[in-house]
């Protein structure tokens, strides 16, 4: 059986300062103690992949090339589109608590990922199409794969949760953690959860940390 399995990239410094960072916006990734991706890559190789896939934006990329060299893959790592994260508008870089305390109803809603005029005008992603973006980039991976074979997929806490969601019709999902894994299976075209926000294999996790975008 094919198998996708899903990263969410390393933590960020605006990760730690609880900002709002979607597709338009990319803070340093924190790299000083690289423990957590090793722990990770560990955890990952006791699985073969044939393909490596990643968002376009550098936070993911970073993250796939120091996994992937952890592992010791040498595998190309393509980046797709669909993979990015949600864009959140002029609402990048601001921080969570004062969003809250600002427009808490609208906040309310991006958490809840419903569409509003409101956060449109914003410059916030419509999440119907940034649900469809993601699904339709996990079927574009599936169909690359041979049968029983793993693709790694590099990417974002907020549309890696709202796809998985649209590719397996589960929508009791919570937020991913910083380097967590979530293992899609596929079968005859359909996708089937394995695995969801694994970080067993880390030694320190925060019990905390989710999507600075969800309440």
């Amino acid at each position: 059986m094919k198998r996708l399995f899903i990263i969410r990239h390393g933590k960020t410094a605006w990760n730690l300062a609880k900002r709002l960072q979607g597709a338009g916006a990319d803070s340093q990734l924190l790299t000083a103690d690289l423990t957590g991706y090793h722990q990770l890559a560990r955890y990952l190789a006791a699985y073969p992949f044939t393909q490596v896939y990643t968002s376009p934006i550098t936070r993911a990329k970073q993250t796939a090339t120091i996994v992937t060299q952890a592992m010791g893959l040498t595998l190309p790592i393509h980046s797709l589109p669909g993979l990015k994260e949600l864009s959140f508008g002029q609402w990048e870089g601001k921080q969570r608590a004062d969003l809250i305390a600002t427009s808490p109803a609208l906040f309310a809603k991006l958490s809840r990922r419903e569409n509003d005029p409101a956060l449109q005008a914003l410059g916030v992603e419509d999440f119907a199409q940034a649900r469809a973006r993601f699904r339709q980039a996990l079927q574009q991976i599936a169909a690359r794969l041979g049968e029983n074979e793993n693709a790694l997929v590099f990417s974002h806490g907020g549309i890696s949760q709202l796809g998985i969601k649209a590719a397996t019709g589960n929508e009791n999902l919570l937020g991913l953690k910083n380097l967590s894994t979530s293992i899609l299976a596929v079968h005859e075209h359909r996708f089937y959860l394995d695995v969801y926000n694994q970080t067993a294999y880390l030694t320190h996790t925060d019990l905390d940390e989710g999507n600075v975008s969800i309440l």
